[in-house]
């Protein structure tokens, strides 16, 4: 019966310490199975953080590409509109906030490896390969980061070359639009005196009236000696200076048909009759008018026509 006695509290006690080890097993290898889903979780993200950071480049180098091929076609030696160097800088500014954005971006990629590297130091102190893997996620991040501030650098240096020509293009402009408009004044004045010119040569002036009418008006004026020594009228001549206020204004060019009232009338100045048509004739007279047919010559020997009526 003693031996019995013994054999069955050590029986019970190797049982308990049985179900206790079990239960200190189970819950190691839940602690474990949540470290192993935590460090694939982080791994994961890993992984997506690099991937991400390198489509960031890529996106970089896009903007680069566009910066390089598209803005030199605009900068080139003939004057550029102010609406072209306008577009270049706004074009110029969304690549600038691009790029700023893309950045911004990889710091956060960055500062996200560098928490998942800290979660999996906790997690795992002892697991290498994780953390090999960790060291060459933020090598590469690193290297992403060298590469975008190079790419940034040689950005900022294509700017700067860019400012530089805008610069020289808009002084240039300035230079041509200041001479341009300085041409226009002078065209603008130079039009103006040929009109002036044109419209002088051009203008022509004759009177109708009685000798005795023009003669009060001091159009026609009587010179030298009468005809008898008591008796009889003096010779009748144009005045040596006429007032054109008191003629009738035409344009020799345009208006080529000058029309008389009724009644015989004949040319008294100096303008020569064969380069003009009358409208009719009675006695050797003129009446009705006169087509002028060759205005050029009509006009050469004056320009102040007196018709005077018989």
């Amino acid at each position: 019966m003693r031996p019995i006695r013994v054999v069955l509290p050590c029986l019970v006690a190797l049982a308990a310490c049985g179900t206790q080890a079990k239960e200190q097993l189970r819950t190691l290898a839940h602690a474990d199975s949540l470290r192993t889903d935590s460090l694939v979780s982080i791994k994961n993200e890993l992984l997506s953080e690099v991937m991400t950071g390198t489509q960031f480049v890529n996106d970089i180098n896009t903007e680069m590409t566009k910066l390089k091929s598209h803005p030199p076609a605009k900068l080139n030696t003939k004057l550029s509109s102010e609406s072209d160097i306008a577009e270049i800088k706004e074009e110029r500014a969304a690549v600038v906030n691009r790029i700023h954005e893309l950045v911004a971006r990889l710091d956060s990629s960055e500062a996200r490896v560098a928490t998942l590297r800290a979660r999996a130091a906790r997690l795992s102190k002892h697991d290498s390969t994780l953390v090999a893997q960790v060291a060459e996620y933020e090598k590469t991040i690193a290297d992403l980061r060298q590469t975008v501030e190079q790419q940034k650098a040689d950005y900022e240096a294509t700017i700067a070359r860019q400012n530089q020509q805008i610069a020289a293009l808009g002084s240039k402009l300035d230079t041509a639009t200041k001479a341009n408009v300085q041409l226009a004044g002078e065209k603008a004045a130079l039009s103006d005196t040929v009109n002036e010119l044109t419209t002088e040569k051009n203008t022509a002036y004759y009177v109708i009236g009685t000798k005795d009418e023009l003669v009060k008006q001091g159009i026609l004026v009587e010179e030298g000696h009468r005809r008898f020594l008591i008796a009889g009228g003096r010779p009748t001549a144009p005045a040596r200076q006429l007032d054109a206020s008191k003629f009738i204004r035409i344009d020799r060019l345009r208006d080529r048909q000058i029309d008389f009232p009724a009644g015989e009338y004949m040319i008294f100045s100096r303008q020569d009759p064969a380069f003009a048509s009358p409208l009719g004739s009675k006695g050797g007279k003129l009446t009705g008018g006169i087509r002028i047919e060759q205005p050029e010559r009509f006009w050469e020997a004056s320009k102040f026509l007196i018709i005077v009526k018989s």
